[in-house]
C-alpha cells in the first residue's frame, strides 16, 4: 500500500484568549525510606517489524498490556485510580517495561494530608540482554533518586503546616506536592524512550511542571546524546535546526512564543538541543520546549515534531529508523474574525495523507473558528474537514462528540490501529471524569472508501502509549 504523510504549512493564526493551558501535573520524588511499592504495570514491547514498500512505516501485529498512571489535575497521585492487573504477551517479543508507583503522604494530627509525593518509574526486562535491561534501570533509578534527595519543597511545606498549625489549629490547608512521572513513549528492538515530567505545588496561582525526554538505545542500554543520531551530528543538528525555525516562523508557534527574535538570536537552538529537551517517538523526533523557555506559562509544553520521512532526508541513522505502527500527531489550526473564513482548511495546519487505503491522498483540516456575536462574546466553531467535506457540519450522529473533542483541544492523532487492513484512524485522546478520577480514553474515527466517517470505538488509555491495548475496541 502506498502512502505519504505531508505536512503542509499554510498561514494560519491562533489567539491567545482561547489557548488551552496544558497543565501537566508532574514531578519529583518520595524519601525513599518511606516509600512503599503500591502499584505495578506489565507492559510488553515488540521488534517484529514489517517492511513498506512506500518506504513509509507500517506498523506490526502487537501484543500489549493496558497500562497507565493517573493524576488529578492539581498534580494529587490519585490512588484510586484503576491499576492494570492482566498482560498479554508477545512470543516475537523479549522486552517487558514494569511501571513501580511509590507515594508518601504527610498529614497534620487531625489526618488532614499537607504534602504529598508520589513517583511512578519503569524498570526494564529483556530476555536475552540482562546487561542492557541493567544500564537502563541503572540510568532511571539514579533519576529518582537524585528527586528524592531534593526535600525543598517538603521543607516548605512542613514550614507551612507550623506556621497555620500555630495560628489557627482549624485551619485546612492547601496540600503542597511533589511528583515524578516517567511515561513510556517508544519501545521497540531498536530504541526504548520515556518522557520524565517533573512538577510540583508550593501555593501560588498554579502547579508547575517540567518535561524531559530520555532515549536508551535497545541493544546496548546506553543513554543516547543527539550526536548519536546520526553519522554527521554537525550537519544533521544544522538540518533540524532550520526545519524547527521553520515550524516557528508559522504562526501555529509563533502565536504561542515570547518573541520571533527567539527563533534566530539562539534561544530556540538553546532551549530545543539541551541534552534532555528531546525525544524519540511513533510520530518522529520531537523537540520539547516547557513552560517559560519559549513562551509564557499558558502557552503550556511546545513540541516540535520532525516525522521519520523527513529525517530519513537529514542523515538520520537507519538503525534507530521506526518500523511500528503509524502514528503522527496532528495540531490544531485557528481562523479569527476579520480572515476569510472562506478559505479557512488552508489557512490551518492542513495534513495529506491516505486515510483509506485508495491509493489518493485525503487532505485533514482540523481548526477552530471564532466568532464574535453582538455582545463581542466570542462564539467557537469547531471544524473537522476531509476532502473538502466538513463532518461537523456534515454529519449529526458524530458532530456532538467531534465539536466537543476539538472545542476542548483534545489531542488529535493519525493512528494505523490495524495493519492488515486499509485504514489508517483519526483518535482523539480526550479525559474524562468518571467518579471523580480523571481518566484518559482514545477514540478512534475511520474515513471510509465511501467518503464517509465512522465511530470505530474507544480504548482506556492514551494510545500513542505503546503499553495501552488498542486490539479490543468499545464502541459506545
Amino acid at each position: 500500500m502506498h502512502r505519504k504523510n505531508i505536512l503542509k504549512h499554510k498561514s494560519g493564526r491562533f489567539l491567545a484568549l482561547f489557548l488551552c493551558t496544558a497543565l501537566l501535573c508532574t514531578a519529583c520524588g518520595t524519601d525513599r525510606e518511606n516509600t512503599t511499592d503500591t502499584n505495578r504495570e506489565e507492559i510488553t514491547g515488540t521488534d517484529a517489524p514489517q517492511a513498506s514498500d512506500s518506504g513509509t512505516s507500517t506498523d506490526p501485529k502487537t501484543d500489549e498490556t493496558p497500562g497507565e498512571s493517573s493524576t488529578g489535575h492539581d498534580g494529587t497521585p490519585d490512588s484510586s485510580a484503576p491499576t492494570n492487573d492482566t498482560s498479554v504477551s508477545s512470543e516475537k517479543s523479549n522486552l517487558r517495561i514494569e511501571m513501580h508507583k511509590e507515594e508518601n503522604n504527610k498529614t497534620t494530627e487531625n489526618g488532614t494530608v499537607y504534602f504529598y509525593k508520589s513517583c511512578e518509574y519503569p524498570i526494564v526486562s529483556m530476555d536475552g540482554n540482562m546487561e542492557a535491561a541493567e544500564n537502563i534501570n541503572a540510568d532511571i533509578r539514579a533519576r529518582v533518586d537524585s528527586a528524592n534527595a531534593d526535600t525543598q519543597v517538603e521543607d516548605w511545606a512542613d514550614e507551612m503546616i507550623a506556621s497555620v498549625t500555630e495560628n489557627d489549629a482549624d485551619y485546612a490547608p492547601l496540600a503542597y506536592s511533589e511528583s515524578l512521572t516517567f511515561k513510556t513513549i517508544r519501545a521497540d528492538s531498536s530504541i526504548i524512550s520515556f518522557t520524565i515530567t517533573y512538577g510540583s505545588f508550593s501555593g501560588g496561582a498554579h502547579d508547575n511542571y517540567i518535561t524531559h525526554g530520555v532515549n536508551y538505545n535497545a541493544k546496548t542500554g546506553e543513554l543516547l546524546s543527539f550526536s548519536d543520531l546520526s553519522d554527521d551530528p554537525p550537519a544533521f543538528r544544522e538540518d533540524t535546526l532550520a526545519y524547527n525555525q521553520k515550524l516557528a516562523e508559522t504562526d501555529a508557534y509563533s502565536i504561542r512564543m515570547f518573541s520571533s527574535d527567539d527563533i534566530t538570536n539562539g534561544t530556540l537552538e538553546s532551549v530545543l538541543y539541551a541534552d534532555d529537551a528531546w525525544y524519540l517517538s511513533p510520530s518522529g523526533l520531537i523537540f520539547i520546549s516547557n513552560p517559560y523557555a519559549l513562551g509564557p506559562y499558558v502557552a503550556g509544553t511546545i513540541e516540535f515534531i520532525i516525522p521519520y520521512s523527513d529525517l530519513s532526508d537529514m542523515g538520520f541513522k537507519e538503525s534507530y529508523a521506526y518500523s511500528g505502527r503509524f502514528v503522527l500527531k496532528l495540531q490544531y489550526g485557528e481562523t479569527y474574525p476579520g480572515q476569510d473564513n472562506s478559505s479557512a482548511p488552508n489557512t490551518d495546519y492542513t495534513y495529506a495523507y491516505d486515510l483509506n487505503g485508495d491509493g489518493l491522498e485525503d487532505s485533514i483540516s482540523l481548526y477552530r473558528e471564532y466568532i464574535a456575536n453582538e455582545d463581542d462574546i466570542y462564539e467557537t466553531h469547531p471544524h473537522l474537514v476531509i476532502n473538502d467535506v466538513d463532518f461537523i457540519e456534515k454529519d449529526e450522529t458524530i458532530r456532538e462528540p467531534l465539536t466537543t473533542f476539538i472545542s476542548t483541544w483534545a489531542e488529535p492523532v493519525l493512528y494505523d490501529l490495524d495493519a492488515d487492513d486499509d485504514y489508517v484512524e483519526l483518535m482523539f485522546v480526550s479525559g474524562e471524569l468518571e467518579g471523580g478520577d480523571y481518566i484518559y480514553y482514545s477514540h478512534f474515527y475511520r474515513y471510509t472508501k465511501e467518503g464517509t466517517l465512522e465511530y470505530a470505538g474507544k480504548v482506556k488509555g492514551d494510545a500513542n502509549d505503546p503499553s495501552v491495548d488498542t486490539s479490543v475496541l468499545v464502541e459506545s
